[in-house]
């Protein structure tokens, strides 16, 4: 299990597990209790889009 909460409010690279990455800006956070999929999640500003990545769907995050 990651702790996905230490990137909230962060500047980050995710690697997903399909190999492709992606920097952003962390804008929140999301248990999985309080996510329907019931996969813990953060919400990054990529490039002015905010995207959502699942922690079942994250390699690696690094901060940068």
């Amino acid at each position: 299990m990651m702790n996905l909460w230490q990137y909230n409010r962060k500047d980050v690279e995710i690697t997903l597990k399909d190999g492709k990455k992606v920097s952003g800006f962390v804008e929140d956070f999301c248990e999985s209790f309080d996510n329907a999929e019931e996969v813990a999640s953060i919400l990054v500003d990529v490039d002015g889009t905010d995207m959502e990545f699942f922690e079942n769907e994250i390699s690696n995050v690094v901060l940068v």
